[in-house]
C-alpha cells in the first residue's frame, strides 16, 4: 500500500506538460486484496491505514474494467509462466472479482467495463482502438459496457 501509494502521489503535483493522466490500477486496488486476503482484525486495521491514506488521493474521472472469467484469467496466469501465480484458485480470483464488482457498483464516476473474454491487445489492434476511442465520447456517471470486436 506504502508503495502504491508513493507512486500516485507522484501524481499530485501539477504538470502543465501532461493533462491526462494514466494508471494501471486503483488506489482501491490494494483495500479490495486485503479484504479477501487478511483475516478480519488485520483487514480492519489495513483499512483504518487505507482511509487516512486515501483521502490525499486524485480519483479517476474514468476506471476501465477488463472483465473476464476465471477460465481467461487462469489461461494468461499460464501465459504469463510466473512460477508464483501458478497455484492461484479459481476460488481466489472469484472473490477479487466479486470485490471488484462490488467496489463497481457503489463506485460514483464513470466505469468503461469491457467484456476481455477473447481480448488479446497485444495481436489485434482493434481491441486497443475500441477501448481508444471509447475514450473520445462523452459519458453519464455509471458503468458503460464496451464489447471488442
Amino acid at each position: 500500500m506504502a508503495e502504491r501509494f508513493k507512486q500516485l502521489s507522484a501524481m499530485l503535483e501539477p504538470d502543465m506538460f501532461h493533462q491526462t493522466t494514466v494508471s494501471d490500477y486503483l488506489f482501491i486496488k490494494c483495500l479490495l486484496f486485503a479484504k479477501v486476503t487478511l483475516a478480519d482484525q488485520e483487514y480492519q486495521l489495513y483499512k483504518r491505514l487505507f482511509d487516512i491514506i486515501h483521502q490525499q488521493l486524485v480519483f479517476p474521472d474514468i476506471l476501465i474494467y477488463l472483465q473476464a472469467p476465471v477460465a481467461k484469467l487462469q489461461q494468461n496466469i499460464q501465459k504469463r509462466n510466473r512460477s508464483y501465480e501458478q497455484a492461484i484458485p479459481d476460488s481466489y480470483l472469484q472473490s477479487i472479482q466479486q470485490s471488484y464488482l462490488s467496489y463497481i457498483q457503489q463506485r460514483k464516476g464513470i466505469t468503461l467495463m469491457v467484456d476481455a473474454s477473447n481480448a488479446d491487445f497485444l495481436e489485434d489492434a482493434r481491441h486497443l482502438q475500441v477501448i481508444l476511442d471509447a475514450l473520445d465520447k462523452d459519458y453519464s456517471e455509471g458503468v458503460h459496457r464496451l464489447n471488442l470486436p
